[in-house]
């Protein structure tokens, strides 16, 4: 048989066909191998936590337990940082209502409260890393806007139009009470004196005093008809509060008398605290921060105005201050200024 001559009739070539067809027998194994890897088990790789731009949210309040300090906002936002100049972390709550927080406090090392708008009560157990509803009006938007305490055991949280919550079991749960002299007022904040007596301010000029720790009260005489954002215990044992249009005054008989503490500019002051030297911090509208070192008595400005308002501050180690509010979180090194007045 010549050797050009064609193969036989019928017999079968498969060599040819297996060298063009390898390409498809090597794409057809590798989808085989992915899909076995992409369903085999394999442990979830580790997230990192949920951060956030802690200058571009709104805060209204900050707490302070050791090294951790947590701020609370709008829409219901929390962060915390244990380095208040570098990281902060979003925290976890649940539900999200997305409700405005007004105010927070620690009451111990672990455990932290908050409170917004909708008469919202969030609490923490793991010092404000996470946090879980225990109380929420689904029927009246009346806000909470302060929370103070523990005083002997009880805790409060006020707000408007009297709305007044006390709870006796670390904010596990919460009674309402109805005070005739606070019913038609926003209340704002409350202190506890020196000699047992409670004291809690609001709109409209509003000072009412409790004797009997909390279970009646009594409006004191009107010193000013604006309303009063915050007071304070101060070291000496006296008493200060402060509020619209930069009115501070401070009482050195438990809220008998009343003497008007000098104040640069007259600028809304919304928030306040006392540092470890004794210094009473205040801070509020067009970024003012002001530093008194004679209990109250007199103000300097330690900030250049701005378009945003502050609404709390804290003290920080090195003397700087962590300042919160319209315009988020910063550390400000305080620097004396003239004060510009408000428009």
């Amino acid at each position: 048989m010549n050797e050009n001559t064609s193969p036989v009739a019928g017999a079968e070539v498969v060599q040819p066909s297996l060298i063009r067809g390898w390409p498809s027998l090597l794409i057809t194994g590798l989808v085989i191998v992915a899909a076995i890897y992409s369903f085999s088990h394999r442990p979830s790789p580790p997230f990192a936590p949920t951060q956030i731009f802690a200058d571009k949210v709104i805060v209204n309040a900050l707490a302070r337990q050791g090294a951790r300090v947590i701020a609370v906002g709008e829409a219901g936002i929390i962060l915390t940082s244990d380095d208040p100049a570098g990281q902060w972390t979003r925290a976890s709550v649940t539900p999200e209502r997305g409700s405005t927080l007004t105010q927070a406090l620690f009451v111990d090392d672990r455990t932290a409260l908050a409170v917004g708008h909708d008469a919202w009560i969030i609490r923490s157990e793991d010092a404000g890393a996470t946090w879980a509803e225990v109380f929420f009006d689904t029927e009246k938007s009346e806000p909470l806007l302060g929370i103070a305490g523990p005083f002997d055991g009880t805790l409060y949280a006020v707000g408007g139009f009297g709305r007044f919550l006390t709870s006796a079991d670390q904010g596990k749960t919460w009674q309402a009470q109805t005070h005739a002299a606070l019913a038609d007022r926003h209340l704002n904040a409350m202190t506890k004196a020196s000699d047992g007596s409670l004291l809690l301010v609001g709109e409209r000029g509003l000072m009412a005093q409790s004797r009997d720790a909390g279970a009646t009260w009594t409006a004191l005489p009107e010193i000013y008809p604006g309303s009063f954002y915050g007071v304070l215990s101060l070291p000496s044992n006296a008493l200060l509060v402060h509020g619209m249009r930069g009115n501070v005054f401070v009482s050195a008989d438990f809220g008998k008398t009343w003497n008007k503490g000098e104040v640069p500019g007259n600028n809304s002051l919304f928030g306040g605290t006392v540092s470890d030297k004794g210094q009473v911090i205040l801070v509020g509208a067009a970024n003012t921060i002001l530093i008194s070192d004679d209990g109250g008595a007199h103000f300097k400005q330690v900030s250049e105005r701005d378009r945003f308002a502050l609404t709390a501050v804290l003290p920080m180690a090195d003397g700087t201050l962590l300042a919160a509010g319209e315009g988020g979180l910063g550390v400000r090194k305080p620097v004396e200024v003239n004060a510009v007045q408000q428009p």
